[in-house]
């Protein structure tokens, strides 16, 4: 940052170069036809072609008109209007045929959709059943173990790498321990043997610097002594000067100290002179200064006596006319006093006026102040006001908002519940068809919903195999679901108790039934398609059950290899 106060730099002047104009491609293409003239010169080409056609036009109507002279080829009006009616027909049947199709396909897409609706509210339904829901549970369960297990596996692996690296540590430190004992006793031979040769150099080399030193001292000391000769001589001569200069000093201080003395006197002698007539002088000033000031007195007393004489020679004379000049005073002295009552009143009224405008203006500042108050408080009010009606919109707008989102969850959810309550409709339409054997119904939606729960259990197990979790909590599950669906607990009869007498049939010589027996496909309409649908679901069960159990092998193998 940079101060006015300051020596500013010279700065150099910065040359820009113009940025680069950016024009549309439409405008490029408008000046490059302008500048290449393309759109005239194709515009010229098209008016050419239009002229060469309509000259062909012309001159094959001549040739039609030669060769059929005298034929009304003109179209009439009602053939045109036939035509027109024609076409139009034809459009409206497309258009028709068009809304149709669209109609269609739009009732297609949504019958489509409310299916996929219906599968999935379907699928969340069966989902949300116990066997299902507990096979969701077992899924988080698996999830969770197979964490653990790998928190597990992982921190086994570290501390066996740990281990591992401890032993290696522990071995090369042996060898390096012991390679290294052998490596520093070497070491410390070469050293010592090196110390004492290089010691036995510093000795000689100490042994010639102290020659030398010897030599240097000696040296210098003959030449210190010689300087120090040379210096005392230098030293005598410059002291012989000094006292020579000193003496000569001395003489001449001296003769000015003794010349000094007399002009000393000489000052004295007239400066003694001069205070003794400055003295004589204030003795003639001080003596004529009394008498003037004796004169003084007796003048000012003289005055002071003639002025009483006076004033009693006037008293005499103006005794007759005392009580008229007593009452001149007193007219006098009211004039006197009225003046200075006018005075101190024009005095006061100058005062309450200043007063008056002061404490004026002070009102005036302070309803200027008032109202600057007054105004700052109707802009906080405005403000405030404006504050609370944004507020109070947001609020509103946020309702409004969670409004629509509460009611499209709600008509989301309207929207479920009707299609299953058609679900219902349907199920229940069907289980009142008349000759349905209910019973048989209930059978095939207990082996269906058995089918879905070991279908997705599969599913479920083969997901977790892929992730690597475990299945123990799947195989609690479809367990816990065998269990209590009692699914394979059928009651077997041995092979020995099987009979083949016809027991509680009806056979030739029984007594006849009360009332004709209806046939089976009379009983059930649909007998055949409810035992084909039994046998493909208990098909598909075991199946599910074989792979699941596939499955649990396979994990207990994998187990045993990890062992091994």
């Amino acid at each position: 940052m940079q101060y006015c106060w300051l020596p500013q730099e010279r700065r150099e002047p910065v040359l820009r170069e113009k940025p680069p104009v950016v024009i549309s491609n439409k405008r490029f293409q408008r000046i490059r036809a302008h500048a290449t003239q393309a759109a005239k010169q194709e515009q010229l080409h098209q008016q050419q072609l239009r002229d060469e056609a309509d000259e062909k036009l012309r001159i094959g109507g001549e040739e039609l008109l030669r060769k059929f002279a005298g034929r009304n080829l003109c179209i009439t009006r009602e053939e045109e209007c036939a035509r027109e009616l024609k076409q139009l027909q034809a459009e409206q049947l497309e258009a028709k045929r068009l809304a149709e199709e669209e109609s269609k396909a739009a009732r297609l897409e949504h019958q489509k959709t409310r299916k996929k609706r219906i599968e999935a509210a379907q699928k969340l339904l069966e989902q949300l059943r116990p066997g299902p829901r507990e096979l969701q549970c077992a899924r988080l369960q698996s999830e969770v173990m197979r964490s653990v297990n790998v928190q597990r596996e992982v921190q086994a692996e570290f501390a066996r790498v740990n281990q591992q690296q401890k032993e290696l540590d522990r071995k090369i430190f042996q060898e390096q321990v012991l390679r290294g004992f052998e490596e520093a006793q070497q070491r410390h031979k070469e050293q010592c043997q090196q110390l004492s040769e290089h010691k036995k150099d510093l000795l000689h080399l100490i042994a010639e610097r102290e020659r030398e030193r010897q030599a240097t001292k000696d040296k210098e000391l003959e030449e210190a002594l010689k300087e120090r000769e040379r210096n005392e001589r230098m030293m005598k001569d410059q002291q012989a000067k000094e006292k020579e200069q000193q003496g000569a000093k001395q003489r001449k201080k001296k003769d000015e100290a003794l010349a000094s003395l007399v002009m000393s006197d000489q000052r004295q002698k007239r400066l003694q002179m001069l205070e003794e007539m400055e003295q004589v002088r204030c003795d003639i000033h001080n003596k004529a200064k009394g008498h003037l000031e004796q004169l003084k007195r007796d003048r000012a007393k003289e005055r002071v006596d003639q002025r009483i004489r006076r004033n009693e020679k006037l008293a005499k004379e103006l005794a007759p006319r005392l009580h008229y000049s007593a009452r001149e005073d007193e007219e006098r002295h009211k004039r006197q006093l009225e003046e200075m009552r006018k005075v101190h009143s024009a005095e006061q009224a100058k005062w309450r006026k200043s007063k008056e405008q002061a404490k004026n203006a002070r009102l005036a500042v302070q309803r200027e102040e008032e109202e600057l108050a007054r105004k700052s408080r109707q802009k906080a009010e405005q403000d405030r006001k404006l504050a609370e009606e944004l507020r109070l919109q947001n609020d509103r707008t946020n309702v409004e908002f969670k409004r629509q989102q509460r009611e499209e969850h709600l008509q989301r959810i309207r929207k479920l519940r009707q299609d299953l309550d058609e679900q219902v409709k349907k199920r229940t339409e069907e289980e009142t068809r008349p000759g349905t054997n209910y019973n048989r119904e209930a059978q095939l939606q207990e082996l269906r919903e058995d089918d879905f729960f070991f279908d997705y259990a599969r599913q479920l197990m083969d997901e977790a195999q892929a992730k690597g979790c475990p299945l123990k909590p799947f195989i609690r599950a479809v367990g816990q679901y065998k269990n209590d669906n009692r699914i394979g607990a059928e009651i077997r009869i041995p092979r020995h108790m099987v009979t083949r007498l016809p027991m509680g049939r009806r056979t030739q010589g029984d007594s006849q039934a009360e009332g004709k027996e209806k046939p089976l496909d009379k009983q059930e309409p649909n007998s055949e398609e409810l035992s084909k649908e039994d046998k493909l679901l208990r098909q598909k069960i075991k199946e599910n059950l074989k792979k699941i159990e596939a499955l649990v092998l396979q994990e207990g193998k994998d187990k045993d290899d990890q062992k091994k």
